[in-house]
């Protein structure tokens, strides 16, 4: 009887045996969707994730999710996976199905999950590509509203159980809950990209602005000049200093008229200006150019009158006050290790000794490059500096100034 007994208790215990395996292989199934889920970027990744592993790991013969469009009160086929998908992101001959209409319109109605049996029983019942006797619909339900539903069939009569409404039900949670991050997620990109564009349209503002106070700037200096040679009587020098005025004035007026430049036309402008100054200063001092045979003067730009000031300040402040030995201005350009290099050096008196002299403010025009530098920076990620270096003698006695302005070049 003991024996009977024990060789009977394998077999009363294979119900419950079999209920564990169906409750691990579920939560195996479901965890598997939550991590395929994780790496899903789109509404159309996340759908076609989700047919394509009912199919792989729950052994489901067809499987469609359809999507609510609210507007027209339609579910549409958005993915599928067994014979209506011939290939990945397609779906052979889609159709709609009105709410309320057939058992996938019923439950999208309803927003209740429905496992059907034999569907040859039910008058809802909608043949797709073909006939199939079993059927189970789950709601994709957020925040207690529809955005879609999960339909899968079988050819066998009950084949749809308990375990596969729990696992689907799970399912078309953890996709409501990752379209709703992803909505979240875009809502938040949008946001951002839309607050970047206003910063962006208000520091182009601000920089247009901020070119149209510099070229005043300059004008205005060109026209002291010009007016200084007039109350001399000095009408030779007057009308050359027009002639070179009216030449710079309307490059300055079409640099002026775009954010950007060519160097080669940036840098007439600069000749214009500097040969008006040596004018204004009697030839007091000796200049040099020096452009890098490699760099093309007219692909490489830069932003209109950003180096004038500087150049203004080491005439004026630099060269102009010094008492004896060259006065020299040297600008050089080139390209170096994808950043494009001008300096600007003279052989004055120093930044310490022409601050010592001043008396007016600082410069207005070298605030403005700031400035400018600042907003392009913003704008353009361009790492756009301007810094200063004090230049001494051999025996440590100032011998004028570098400025050095770098910008990082386009890569082609």
């Amino acid at each position: 009887m003991k024996r009977l007994m024990l060789d009977d208790a394998p077999n009363r215990n294979l119900p419950g045996l079999k209920a564990l395996f169906e409750e691990l292989e579920a939560e195996k199934a479901i965890t598997y969707f939550a991590t395929s889920l994780l790496t899903q970027s789109t509404l159309e990744e996340v759908l076609w994730d989700v047919v394509r592993n009912c199919i792989s790991r729950l052994n489901f013969v067809d499987c469609v999710i359809y999507w609510l469009d609210v507007e027209r009160g339609v579910l549409l086929q958005k993915a599928a996976y067994g014979p209506k998908s011939p290939a990945n992101y397609l779906i052979d001959r889609p159709i709609e199905i009105a709410l309320g209409q057939g058992i996938v319109g019923s439950v999208a109605l309803s927003g209740k999950a429905e496992r059907i049996g034999n569907t040859s029983l039910d008058g809802r019942y909608i043949k797709d590509d073909c006939a199939r006797l079993s059927e189970i619909t789950v709601p994709i339900l957020l925040d207690g509203r529809v955005l879609g539903v999960i339909d899968a069939e079988h050819s066998e009569l009950d084949f749809f159980k308990p375990r596969h409404l729990k696992i689907l039900s799970t399912v078309a949670t953890l996709c409501a809950q990752k379209v709703k991050q992803m909505t979240l997620e875009q809502a938040y990109q949008r946001t951002e990209r839309q607050l970047a564009e206003t910063r962006k349209r208000v520091a182009e503002t601000k920089l247009l602005a901020l070119r149209i106070q510099m070229s005043p700037h300059f004008i205005f200096n060109s026209l002291n000049s010009i007016n200084s040679f007039i109350l001399q009587n000095e009408a030779e020098n007057a009308s050359a200093m027009l002639t070179k005025f009216s030449r710079l004035m309307r490059q300055i007026l079409d640099n002026t008229q775009t954010e950007w430049v060519s160097i080669r036309h940036e840098f007439h402008a600069l000749q214009l200006y500097i040969e008006l100054e040596r004018l204004r200063c009697d030839n007091h001092f000796e200049i040099a150019f020096e452009i890098s045979d490699t760099l093309d003067q007219d692909r490489v730009k830069v932003p209109p009158l950003m180096i004038h000031p500087y150049v203004e300040n080491a005439i004026w402040h630099g060269l102009l006050p010094k008492k004896a030995g060259v006065r020299k201005l040297a600008i050089h350009c080139r390209e170096q290790g994808g950043q494009l290099v001008i300096e600007i050096i003279d052989s004055g008196i120093g930044r310490a000794a022409a601050a010592r002299l001043r008396t007016s403010p600082p410069h207005f025009g070298s605030k403005l490059v700031r400035e400018r530098l600042r907003l392009m920076n913003e704008i353009y990620d361009l790492d756009a500096r301007m810094t200063s270096t004090d230049l001494y003698s051999g025996d440590k006695h100032p011998a004028g100034t570098c400025v050095n302005f770098t910008l990082k070049l386009p890569t082609p």
